[in-house]
């Protein structure tokens, strides 16, 4: 756990959302498309057994960008079932994942979290590019306790940005733009952040 707590140290200190009102000028015509998406995910995710919704899958699948095999879906979305309507946290569905894939799903683990919890940030590599942040890599010591930092932290720098000048410009811009999507202020900043990207025009497709 040592090195789980100098991880968190570095992280306090690398972690800062860097937002201009141009930028996100710039990127809120450009969410409207992936925005669609995820009210459609969120507005569908209790209306039946995920496990068997062959369209629910197939829209997930492109939003979120799972291009993984039959038999990982199938342990995805059991758990994905399993923890709708509960309260649940990132290290339970981190480690459910691992012990079903054997792999440490960070980004699938936010995403999940994220669909059953809206006020959780998710783990992206583009949202993580615009934060300066990387993953612990695969031969990290405590790899598992440093991943399971993540989404708290995220959420932290979240809120302290949506709290300043910028960030309520942000979320009134959001809100001036779409005034029917009824998303958390946190999913408004992961959309955001997610068509902000350094030295690339603005891209309109989805997670």
């Amino acid at each position: 756990m040592r090195y789980a707590a100098e991880y968190t140290r570095q992280l306090s200190q690398s972690m800062t959302i860097c937002l201009t009102k141009a930028q996100i000028d710039a990127a809120l015509p450009a969410v409207a498309r992936g925005l669609k998406k995820y009210l459609w995910l969120q507005e569908n995710r209790d209306k039946s057994d995920l496990r068997s919704n062959p369209l629910y899958k197939r829209q997930f699948n492109h939003f979120y960008k799972v291009r993984r095999g039959k038999e990982w879906q199938d342990h995805f979305y059991s758990l994905l079932e399993a923890k709708k309507g509960k309260r649940v946290c990132f290290s339970e569905v981190l480690d459910a994942l691992y012990q079903a894939t054997n792999r440490y799903e960070a980004s699938f683990a936010s995403k999940l979290l994220a669909t059953v919890e809206p006020s959780m940030p998710v783990i992206d590599s583009i949202v993580f590019h615009n934060l300066n942040l990387r993953l612990p890599t695969t031969n990290s010591k405590d790899r598992a306790a440093r991943i399971c930092q993540l989404p708290t932290m995220l959420l932290a720098y979240f809120n302290e940005f949506l709290s300043m000048e910028n960030g309520k410009y942000l979320v009134q811009r959001f809100r001036e733009t779409y005034p029917d999507a009824d998303i958390t202020e946190v999913k408004m900043l992961d959309l955001v952040l997610w068509q902000t990207r350094p030295n690339r025009s603005v891209n309109p497709t989805a997670h």
